[in-house]
């Protein structure tokens, strides 16, 4: 079979494994692909899809806490526990050396599972478009709307998918034979880009405001769409969109409320994935969030089994044990339990269940997107097109949020520390390598130079290794990232 580990999720039984919940769609399997005359009739089953699409980026993002690996292990904001002995190579003391993540390869080395996204995505829209609008209770409107939101998840999918491994096969379209997909290579960054734009234009042009930030939106797609343009470094548009985000209807929170923004649909959330624990879903995880956690917040669980925040992260950037310190997010979601050990609270409440203190879950939401990162891209994109004065006001007003002074930077400096005050305030929020691979700094920065040498950097040695071993044999296209060829 060829390129087994995305045909394998082609078709309808991808939708109905999936569900707002899920588990009570399992084993409504259907047996021959007729069933796809039957489902797509019906517009309520285009929204069944559409949460199973949402189900599976959570689930992928929950892998192995992949999402936490990729984003800020990677980028040296934490370190590991003696239980996470297989983490260990993937930190700073270990060299951030990708290439050895043993019993994580089918997380980190294996992009199997978010190509099951976005075959959903291709599925919803292929299909939506082709059925009339009478089948949709709310007409023309929510059948646009849906084609919209799955263009946004497939925008993501890809998008992320492009910042951890490099390149990706750009699968537009469903395969309608599983057994005989061709070979594919590997398209150029720019071909995804363009298709993710492309995507996120649609999304912006019709998706609503949104009635829960669980769901795309509209200034979702914005904020995203900003992204992908920072991420190009086309800077203009980057502040377009995150100007069009900021004059909508969100608002910093207040520090004194700091940790609503992890509880779930605060004012400074734009989108977010739920996670908050209740006895009638499946939404929640034990395994994920209590990474950052150990007693008493979890009861009994070892600091041997968190990821206490890095100590020179800690000393230099937060200034913890500096009296003159007035930063006021370690106060908020910050919790010292020795000398030079800290951990991260974002991600504290804590839900017992069945009375028994080993069934718990960490009840708390995902945040992807919320206005301070907006306002720090912005500032980001107002330094590279001259306009530090506006790249300041952005700058200082997270800073203010923060109870810090103001500062007066220009030219590399200003554009630094953007990428510090975006490493203080999102740590833990899955952004900082990213944040080091778009703004160009992993050689820059000293406490990176060491790891990231010109060659390393030069052949992207940023990005993941490819399971070649699995994705091969399916794939005879397919190449590894350069670096990890030999290293």
């Amino acid at each position: 079979m060829k390129l087994k580990t995305i045909g394998k999720y082609i078709g309808i039984a991808s939708i109905l494994v999936l569900g707002t919940s899920c588990s009570k769609y399992l084993n409504l399997e259907p047996e021959n692909s007729t069933y796809d005359d039957v489902f797509w009739k019906d517009g309520s089953n285009v929204d069944r899809a559409k949460l199973g699409t949402y189900s599976l980026l959570r689930d992928a993002l929950r892998d192995s806490r992949s999402f936490f690996i990729f984003g800020d292990l990677a980028a040296g904001n934490f370190q590991v526990g003696g239980d996470y002995w297989n983490y260990a190579s993937l930190v700073k003391a270990g060299g951030f050396k990708f290439s050895y993540a043993p019993y994580l390869e089918g997380s980190l080395w294996n992009w199997t599972r978010f190509y099951k996204i976005i075959n959903q995505c291709n599925l919803i829209v292929e299909h939506t478009e082709a059925m009339d609008s009478s089948l949709f209770e709310g007409g023309e409107g929510e059948k646009t709307q849906s084609i919209a939101e799955a263009r946004f998840l497939r925008a993501y999918t890809f998008f992320y998918m492009q910042r951890v491994w490099g390149d990706v096969l750009l699968t537009k379209n469903v395969f309608t034979d599983p057994q005989n997909i061709p070979d594919m290579a590997r398209n150029p960054e720019k071909e995804t880009l363009d298709f993710c734009t492309e995507d996120l234009q649609y999304a912006v042009d019709n998706l609503g405001e949104g009635i829960t930030k669980r769901f795309a939106s509209k200034a979702a797609a914005q904020a995203l769409l900003a992204h992908v343009y920072a991420w190009r470094h086309d800077y203009v548009n980057a502040e377009k969109m995150a100007t069009a985000v900021i004059q909508g209807d969100f608002d910093l929170v207040d520090i004194n409320d700091y940790k609503s923004i992890w509880a779930g649909d605060s004012e400074e959330t734009i989108f977010e994935l739920p996670m908050i624990y209740s006895e009638s879903g499946n939404e929640f995880s034990k395994d994920f969030f209590n990474a950052f956690l150990a007693d008493p917040t979890i009861k009994s669980k070892s600091l041997s089994s968190a990821w206490p925040i890095d100590v020179d992260l800690l000393n230099e950037s937060f200034k913890v044990e500096d009296p003159a310190s007035t930063d006021k997010r370690p106060a908020a979601v910050f919790r010292k339990v020795s000398a030079n050990v800290w951990l991260l609270q974002k991600y504290d409440v804590v839900k017992y269940y069945n009375n028994n203190t080993s069934d718990y879950a960490v009840s708390n939401n995902l945040v992807l997107l919320r206005l301070a990162d907006i306002y720090l891209l912005r500032a980001e994109a107002y330094a590279k097109t001259g306009q530090e004065n506006l790249a300041l006001g952005d700058l200082n007003r997270i800073r203010k949020r923060a109870g810090l002074a103001d500062v007066s930077l220009s030219g590399e400096k200003l554009f630094e520390e953007i990428f510090n005050e975006r490493r203080r305030e999102l740590i833990g929020e899955g952004a900082t390598q990213f944040d080091l691979i778009r703004m160009g700094l992993l050689g820059k920065l000293s406490e990176y130079s060491g790891y990231y040498t010109a060659d390393r950097i030069a052949n992207q040695g940023y990005y993941w290794p490819l399971n070649m071993r699995d994705l091969l044999p399916q794939n005879e296209k397919l190449t590894q990232n350069p670096w990890w060829k030999n290293h």
